[in-house]
């Protein structure tokens, strides 16, 4: 019974996210959701409560999707500034191939004022999301790698504030993703301390860059 009932909320969630990508928020419906999913109507209620319980989820599955390579890469052992610029590197991958979440994200976050479980889905991973970066940040000073009067915390903020403004930017344009990111990755980098050692490493990335497109 217990799977049963983890394989309808599965199927309902992973309904829910195809519609949005497909349709986008406006006039999804319940009985859209259920009849993609196979389930009678009252298995929304039943498993979520409302229908805007479960497009919070989904919501919150499609960005956490996009997130997780990010996390991964901020976690990652090895020189604090390599992680940083494969976390840049793996946003820049995320967002050019889900350019659909990208949207929907940014649909998200547009009605999030009117959806107070989803406001709070997508604070959620912001705070987590932020608690990595700051760490990172914080580590590239304790290195060394710039200068002291960044703040952490602040700089987190920025750079995600940078990220949900590419998602909204995707909703009715085609942002240059690798040029914004590439500007970031100048704007950490020219707040280095005169001892850093982030220069070669950028260098070095760079580098590797270059060569791929090369040889593409």
């Amino acid at each position: 019974m217990a799977q049963t009932q983890s394989s309808t909320r599965d199927r309902l969630v992973a309904a829910t996210i195809e519609a949005l990508r497909a349709e986008g928020l406006n006039g999804l419906t319940s009985r859209q959701i259920a009849s993609t999913a196979g389930v009678n109507l009252q298995a929304i209620t039943y498993h979520f409560g409302s229908k805007d319980s479960l497009v919070a989820l989904a919501l919150t599955e499609v960005a956490r999707t996009r997130l997780d390579p990010v996390r991964s890469a901020l976690e990652a052992d090895g020189d604090p500034a390599e992680r940083l610029f494969d976390a840049l590197a793996t946003i820049n991958a995320a967002l050019a191939t889900g350019r659909d979440d990208l949207e929907t994200y940014a649909e998200a976050m547009s009605v999030s004022s009117t959806n107070p479980e989803l406001a709070q889905s997508l604070s959620d991973l912001h705070d987590e999301l932020a608690a990595y970066l700051s760490a990172l940040i914080a580590e590239l000073q304790h290195n060394q790698y710039i200068q002291p009067w960044v703040v952490p915390d602040a700089m987190a903020a920025l750079l995600i504030a940078i990220g949900d403004g590419l998602a909204a930017h995707a909703q009715f344009g085609d942002p240059d993703v690798e040029a914004v990111l590439d500007q970031v990755a100048l704007l950490l980098l020219s707040a280095r301390n005169d001892n850093s050692r982030i220069w070669p490493t950028a260098a070095r990335l760079l580098l590797r860059r270059t060569n791929k497109q090369r040889s593409s």
